[in-house]
């Protein structure tokens, strides 16, 4: 156990030097703000874009399908619980669903696996990668326009937009293009691509730190403990019972089975942000399911098979 925590805590030594830099004011504010706009612009962009294009064939059936049927079964599962036990407006119904399937797949979940399962790992979960934030941020999008009374075209239109702003989803659709498009990676753009993606993990978990969402008070607590309840446990088990139907096994089952064990994505929050909803809940679902990730992933280590 002492060893699997040595490879979980120095990610999460990372991201407590993130916010204690901050907490002692030993990084200005727009410092921070210019690093995180580096690695969530550039850096981290242009590893996905370079791995995607170069990977061994994706598994999209049964890695990426294994993953994304956990996630739209228990999406749906807590829309349903919020609307019905939360008594939430169906704009917050489907933002508290996000808290529980939008896994921090980039920020954290590429070192974790890297410092778990090396190359090796992250290649696998590039599958997982490639579709978590294409298609949960506009599944959520739809239903909080829904909610607007705005007309379907206006709805579809607003969630398509929303995508094509995320750096994240337009470097892997470039990447899947690219793959598509059978074309070879001239050497100097992929030494240029891997020089600004190995600054990319180390980065992205220091600027993790540093800006996590802060809540302003802990009300809402029953909304944020069963969201991470949902998010730490029970994702990981549908995705493993599905990833178990598909015949997923080895080194590929511990990755999508450990993709989805990861805490709520700060992404969740920068929407509730945009629309102006849960925020508080939001933010404080990232933080408390961020820090019980500490057990439930070294846990999770020793019993995935290695």
């Amino acid at each position: 156990m002492t060893a699997l925590f040595g490879l979980v805590a120095p990610v999460f030594a990372l991201i407590g030097m993130g916010a204690l830099a901050v907490r002692l004011r030993l990084i200005a504010p727009e410092a921070v703000r210019g690093m995180t706009d580096f690695v969530f612009y550039t850096a981290m962009p242009g590893l996905l874009f370079a791995a995607i294009a170069q990977a061994p064939p994706l598994r999209l059936v049964d890695i990426a399908g294994s993953f994304l049927g956990g996630a739209l079964i228990l999406f749906a599962v807590a829309l349903l619980l919020a609307r019905r036990w939360l008594r939430a407006r169906l704009g917050d119904a489907a933002l508290f669903g996000l808290n529980c399937v939008y896994g921090n797949t980039v920020m954290l979940g590429i070192p974790i696996i890297d410092a778990a399962y090396g190359a090796a790992g992250v290649a696998t979960l590039l599958a997982v990668i490639a579709f978590h934030t294409a298609v949960l941020l506009p599944l959520a999008t739809l239903f909080i326009e829904a909610d607007t009374g705005r007309g379907p075209l206006k709805v579809l239109w607003a969630a398509l937009l929303g995508s094509l702003r995320n750096p994240v989803v337009v470097s892997i659709l470039l990447a899947l293009a690219w793959r598509a498009g059978g074309l070879a990676m001239p050497e100097p753009v992929h030494r240029f691509l891997a020089l600004i993606g190995g600054a990319g993990p180390p980065l992205a978990l220091f600027c993790l730190g540093a800006t996590l969402p802060r809540p302003s008070g802990w009300s809402d607590l029953r909304e944020v403990a069963l969201a991470t309840l949902l998010k730490l446990a029970v994702m990981p088990a549908l995705v493993a019972l599905f990833a178990s139907l598909a015949g997923v096994h080895g080194l590929a089952f511990s990755v999508v089975v450990l993709a989805s064990a990861l805490p709520t994505g700060a992404n969740a929050f920068l929407l509730a942000r945009h629309f102006a909803t849960m925020m508080e809940t939001s933010a404080t679902t990232v933080v408390v399911s961020t820090a019980c990730s500490i057990v439930t992933l070294t846990l999770l280590l020793g019993v995935l098979p290695r």
